[in-house]
C-alpha cells in the first residue's frame, strides 16, 4: 500500500488500484487471484454434498439427539461426512461385500460431553444371515455392571435409530426404529436382534445410531437424567453392502 503524492485518483489501471482511504488518497496492487486445484475444487463439492447429507441425517435422529441444537456438533459431522466422502471417492467403486467400520463416520459422537464408546454394551456386530437380512447383534450383557448407572437408576433406555444414505442423490433414509428397556438390574440382559432387508441398503452408506438414557427414580416419580454428560449419543455402526 502506498501514497499518492501528486495525484487524487480513485479507480484501477491495469494491476493498481487508487482509492480514498479516511481523506488519504491511496494506491495498491491487485491481489493475484489463486488457481484452484481440481482436487481443491472437488474437495470444495464434497464438502457441500457432506453439508447437505449432515443436515438430513441430523434431521432423522433429533428426536433421540441431545446434542440437536449444538451448531459445534453439526460441523464436525459435517467435516466427518467430508471426509468419508473424498476417502470413499479415492477408493473407487467399493466391492459387492458387506463393508464394516468405515472410517471417520464409525465410532462419531453427537454429544462430545458423554462418551458412548466407554459404554461396551452398544457394540454391535453385522453379518449377513441366509435369509439375505442384515443382522445386528449386542452382546448379553448385566446391566448393573455395564452401563454406568447411578445408584438412583430405575432403568436405561437404548434408543436406536437406523438409517441409509445414498451418496449419489444426497438423500437419507430412517430405515427403523428400536428402543430397549433395560432393568437396572443384575440379571443379564440380552437384547434382540435387529433385521434390516439387504434391498434396503444396497449401495448406500448405513449408520446405526445410538442413544442411552438414563432414568431415575426418586419419590415414586420416574425422570430421565438431563445431565448432558450422562445423555452419550452416537453413531456405534457404519457399513457399506
Amino acid at each position: 500500500m502506498g501514497r499518492q503524492i501528486d495525484s487524487k485518483l480513485v479507480g484501477t489501471i491495469r494491476n493498481l488500484i487508487f482509492y480514498n482511504h479516511q481523506g488519504n488518497y491511496r494506491m495498491r496492487l491487485k491481489p493475484e487471484s489463486v488457481r484452484r486445484s481440481p482436487a481443491s475444487v472437488r474437495s470444495g463439492l464434497n464438502f457441500g454434498k457432506a453439508s447437505k447429507l449432515s443436515r438430513s441425517v441430523r434431521s432423522l435422529i433429533a428426536p433421540i439427539n441431545p446434542s440437536s441444537n449444538d451448531s459445534h456438533s453439526a460441523n464436525l459431522f459435517t467435516g466427518v461426512l467430508s471426509k468419508f466422502i473424498n476417502w470413499q471417492e479415492k477408493q473407487g467403486a467399493l466391492p459387492p461385500a458387506l463393508q464394516k467400520e468405515l472410517p471417520f463416520i464409525s465410532g462419531f459422537q453427537f454429544n462430545v460431553e458423554a462418551n458412548l464408546s466407554s459404554i461396551h454394551a452398544v457394540r454391535v456386530s453385522v453379518n449377513t444371515a441366509e435369509s439375505g437380512s442384515l443382522e445386528f447383534r449386542f452382546a448379553p450383557f448385566v446391566p448393573t455392571e455395564a452401563l454406568h448407572a447411578s445408584f438412583y437408576t430405575d432403568h436405561i433406555v437404548f434408543k436406536i435409530i437406523m438409517i441409509a444414505v445414498n451418496l449419489s442423490d444426497l438423500t437419507s433414509e430412517k430405515l427403523s426404529t428400536t428402543e430397549y428397556k433395560i432393568p437396572c438390574t443384575s440379571e443379564t440382559f440380552k437384547p434382540s436382534v435387529i433385521l434390516l432387508p439387504v434391498e434396503k441398503v444396497s449401495g448406500k452408506l448405513t449408520m446405526m445410531v445410538i442413544a442411552v438414557q438414563y432414568m431415575v427414580k426418586r419419590k415414586n416419580v420416574t425422570q430421565v437424567i438431563t445431565d448432558m454428560k450422562k445423555q452419550p449419543c452416537g453413531v456405534v455402526w457404519a457399513g457399506w453392502l
